[in-house]
């Protein structure tokens, strides 16, 4: 713990709790913010020659001080989409829903999407019948997501207009929609401060957000943002290749432009295989519930190697998505070859999702430097031990090998965090719960779900920052409370490394500092009220 100079701070955080990032355990301490960058980080004794009569002061008890939270792996155009247009939660059944989206087109302009979001199976029963939208808007696209993006009530004309059906409306085949409801520009800036504020409530001070094939319509909001410095966390984005082939011309041009601090371009995302839970993902040996059945969706791996070639020979970083282990194997050689061709070149590729990953290929992950993307929240799909899928999927003697987390780290893979958001909003108690207890959303099985397997609560913070910044190129300037570092920082109300399995999903961020500046204070206000 060290200081860069010895003026008076615009804010000192004092706690009991100090996770700097560069040690396993949180200290008492203070940490100094001037400007944009951190002063200064010590003892709570040292605290007062920081303090002077203008510097904001944060006694925070046992609150835990840590780097800001780095999201590697987010789709803001996602969580946009499922929560533009008419809010049907309280729906009891499609004809209500109906009645208000007939009410609500009226204040619309004529021949203009009809959006809705929010509704739910369960509370309705089942699939509501399209021909109601038909026969109330046969001039006009209605497209209504449910609360868990597994099913699109929309009409005829929304169907031939977008190309998707309603059981299959996977980002990824939203695409074209997605593009639509991009186009209002002011509209999207002010859903993505909105997006921004929710994050930091949730002490996020970083994203990389995943961007369809140009992230044309982003990219005028977030340079806009970023140019007159209202942009309030650091943007990383990729692109994902959906309605067109890798475009490597157009990466290389934002390798080139966007490269600052705050927006920076972080290479493309292509999907490798599918999904495990549903016999997508690509396996060594056949599912144990599907006989004789490696793969229902068969994976073009030749094309996948071409355009990850192609980008890894101009320098650009690719994040390739694979659940199973034999489309991890594949991912690794397709990473390996870039190795090759290429030599020892600082590109830093990924894997993301890495659901089942054959214990011989972690050791194959470090020795090439690919980092791994996880979602360290995965096992709250499952709202129980007993109902969860991965027993059935590869039998009870493997099931171990799922979310084998420890298995990367004693490997000597970088593990980074991501959401996938809106597959899960960030949440770092959340992690902790999923990740290091090991255990489902209703607290099963006694003792954790293999917790052998799980991550260290230490290595779980680090995932969320320093690795995080490491990823995106950013740990000589963030992910870590170091003196002469960006101010990025998440203050939760607790010790979440010394609190009960039992107590961390209702822990709270409750201060957020971006750059020097607060994003999310419910330490002042809790204070006035």
């Amino acid at each position: 713990m060290n200081a860069t100079s010895n003026t008076f701070a615009d804010i000192v955080l004092i706690s009991n709790a100090v996770f700097t990032g560069t040690e396993d355990e949180a200290r008492p301490g203070f940490v100094a913010i001037t400007g944009e960058l951190i002063s200064a980080v010590g003892t709570k004794s040292d605290s007062v020659n920081w303090i002077g009569p203008m510097t904001k002061v944060y006694e925070l008890g046992d609150g835990l001080v840590m780097p800001g939270i780095h999201d590697n792996h987010v789709f803001f155009t996602g969580y946009m989409s499922m929560h533009r247009g008419l809010d049907l939660t309280n729906t009891s059944s499609p004809q209500e829903a109906l009645d208000l989206l007939i009410a609500y087109a009226e204040g619309l302009p004529k021949g203009e999407n009809v959006y809705a979001f929010g509704w739910g199976l369960d509370t309705w029963e089942g699939p509501p019948d399209q021909a109601l939208l038909d026969e109330a808007f046969p001039d006009r696209a209605v497209i209504a997501i449910n609360r868990t993006k597994s099913y699109c009530w929309m009409n005829q004309k929304a169907t031939q207009k977008y190309g998707f059906v309603p059981d299959q409306c996977s980002a990824e085949a939203r695409a074209l929609l997605l593009r639509d409801m991009l186009n209002d520009q002011k509209l999207v800036q002010s859903e993505f401060l909105d997006f921004c504020r929710m994050l930091a409530e949730r002490g996020v001070t970083s994203i990389k957000d995943i961007g369809f094939d140009d992230y044309v319509g982003m990219l005028p909001v977030l340079s806009s943002l970023d140019e007159s410095r209202q942009l309030p966390l650091r943007v990383h984005f990729a692109l994902e290749p959906v309605l067109d082939p890798i475009n490597i011309p157009v990466g290389m041009q934002y390798k080139d432009r966007y490269n600052g601090d705050q927006l920076r371009f972080q290479g493309f995302k292509i999907m490798v295989d599918g999904v495990v839970a549903d016999h997508t993902g690509d396996m060594l040996e056949p599912y144990a519930d599907m006989p004789g059945v490696t793969n229902l969706r068969p994976v073009d791996y030749e094309a996948i190697e071409a355009a990850v070639l192609e980008a890894d020979e101009q320098g650009l970083k690719c994040t390739l998505c694979a659940e199973g282990d034999a489309a991890i194997r594949r991912v690794v050689s397709i990473f390996e070859k870039c190795r090759k061709h290429g030599g020892d070149r600082d590109i830093r590729h990924s894997i993301c999702d890495l659901e089942y990953p054959h214990p011989d290929d972690l050791k194959r992950m470090a020795d090439l430097e690919i980092f791994a993307e996880v979602y360290a929240q995965v096992l709250l799909l499952n709202p129980s031990h007993e109902l969860a899928y991965m027993a059935d999927a590869v039998g009870r003697e493997k099931e171990r090998l799922f979310y084998n987390y420890k298995g990367m780290l004693d490997a000597g893979v970088t593990v980074t965090i991501g959401t996938d958001l809106p597959l899960f909003l960030t949440s770092v108690p959340d992690s902790l719960y999923a990740a290091t207890a090991r255990l489902f959303p209703d607290e099963s099985p006694a003792g954790g779900w293999y917790p052998d397997r799980g991550m260290p609560a230490s290595e779980v913070l680090k995932a969320w920052t320093i690795n995080g910044a490491k990823h995106c190129y950013m740990e000589d300037k963030t992910g870590t409370l170091t003196p002469g570092k960006y101010a990025d920082i998440a203050v939760f109300e607790r010790n979440l490394l010394q609190t009960a399995a039992s107590e961390l999903r209702s822990s709270k961020a409750i201060l957020t500092i971006a750059g020097g500046s607060i994003t999310n204070d419910r330490v002042s206000s809790s204070r006035e009220n």
